[in-house]
């Protein structure tokens, strides 16, 4: 089931009465003064960033608390917290996530605090930094630049005697390697129906998702390029080469892909530190396949300080060492991230091929390609509205016509508010 986000906006309109000491835009709070720090992160993931926060102990960088949780209740607790008044100091966020919090004063930009920190972010990929900046302004602070990419399990394929995906292979080898690999209990690929996997689809088939991706007023999934992806995508499914509604509904696409029922799934770096932690599970990562041109989206999440901190100080110092060398490179060999720090991207505490992914190389090739989905305060609605109807589509076996038409119904509106 879909978790809904329409409430987020609700929340977030009390919030801006919560205010606090740093409404203001002056700077409060020592450098080295108590914070709250809260991460939407699975186990595996809250085992990296427990390891951040301590090394930042370690380093004199002051007391730092950890306020993980899940990923799939992460943004009601922030909301919640904010028109409680009780929002931690800095948290995480996805860029398709944080307008929202921004619209209703949530979020103090974070530019001149990290540059007063000796943050350099021309040391930083731009794609992630533009999807952070909201009316003129670096809102928060990237620490990745995830694309959407393949995990395939080497086993299965060399059960199957299928070879290894090949650097940009088209979408008519992915379907044939994905229906090669289905039999004897074992799904070739998951496919989740969401836009975040299907738009890099969608832009290789030359279409598009919104009329205007700065300043979006209507969704045009229906429109030929678009919808010919996702027909391709559709086609797919009902060849019997995907988990069925059953399955799906029964466990996860990380899960079935942890426990050999599926070969191969899409998804972006996030999935690494509990893949790594299956034991016998040999896995790789591989790019997407193309329909048309080369084409990704981007997965990075960013820190963001909370606009009513009255511990901006230690708030932005935190971040600068999260996001700088020591930081990165500490997710980076936890298996989380992305580094959005250049010269971490690029060494061995992420390309090391000693540590699956072997190929992790796949994620910075994509760079290039990278697009974003809008970052406009509707759009968590507006992704909402998409993935339930697509779901619709990809399980049910509703017309994709049909579905096209209720996305337009739904979410349209929405965009035009």
């Amino acid at each position: 089931m879909r978790r809904t986000l329409l409430a987020i906006p609700v929340l977030l309109a009390l919030s801006a009465c919560s205010g606090g000491a740093g409404a203001d835009g002056a700077e409060e709070g020592s450098p080295t003064a108590p914070i709250t720090v809260q991460v939407g992160a699975d186990p595996e993931e809250e085992a990296v960033y427990r390891s951040l926060v301590s090394a930042y102990r370690e380093a004199g960088g002051g007391e730092v608390d950890l306020v993980p949780v899940s990923r799939d209740d992460h943004l009601t607790r922030l909301s919640t917290a904010f028109a409680s008044g009780d929002a931690p100091d800095v948290f995480l966020i996805n860029y398709r996530q944080y307008a929202p919090f921004v619209q209703r004063g949530a979020v103090r930009p974070i530019g001149p605090l990290i540059e007063e920190a000796g943050v350099d972010i021309a040391d930083y990929y731009e794609e992630p930094l533009r999807a952070f900046t909201y009316d003129g302004a670096l809102q928060c602070m990237p620490q990745n630049i995830s694309s959407l990419v393949v995990y395939w399990n080497r086993g299965l394929f060399a059960r199957a005697g299928v070879p290894a995906p090949k650097a940009d292979w088209s979408w008519e080898e992915f379907a044939a390697t994905a229906k090669a690999l289905t039999g004897g209990g074992v799904k070739g690929v998951g496919i989740d129906p969401s836009i975040v996997r299907m738009a890099p689809f969608v832009w290789s088939n030359g279409g598009s998702i919104v009329d205007d991706e700065a300043a979006p007023t209507s969704t045009t999934l229906h429109e030929p390029g678009a919808r010919d992806a996702l027909r391709s995508v559709i086609d797919l499914i009902g060849s019997g080469a995907t988990p069925d509604k059953e399955q799906l509904a029964a466990q996860g696409l990380p899960e079935q892909f942890m426990t050999g029922k599926v070969a191969m799934f899409l998804s972006s770096r996030v999935e690494v530190p509990a893949l790594r932690e299956q034991r016998g599970l040999d896995f790789d990562v591989a790019g997407l396949p193309v329909m048309g041109e080369p084409a990704s989206v981007l997965h990075s999440d960013a820190y963001c300080v909370a606009s009513g901190s009255g511990n901006s100080a230690a708030a932005a110092k935190f971040v600068s060492y999260a996001v700088g060398q020591q930081g990165q490179t500490l997710t980076a060999l936890g298996g989380r991230t992305v580094p959005s720090l250049r010269s971490v991207a690029t060494s061995p505490a992420f390309l090391s091929p000693a540590r699956a992914p072997a190929s992790s190389q796949v994620f910075l090739d994509a760079i290039p390609h990278l697009r974003h989905t809008p970052v406009t305060p509707s759009w968590p609605e507006v992704e909402d509205v998409i993935g339930t109807q697509l779901e619709r589509a990809f399980e049910d076996g509703v017309p994709l016509d049909e579905v096209l038409a209720e996305i337009r119904a739904q979410a349209d509106p929405l965009l035009g508010q």
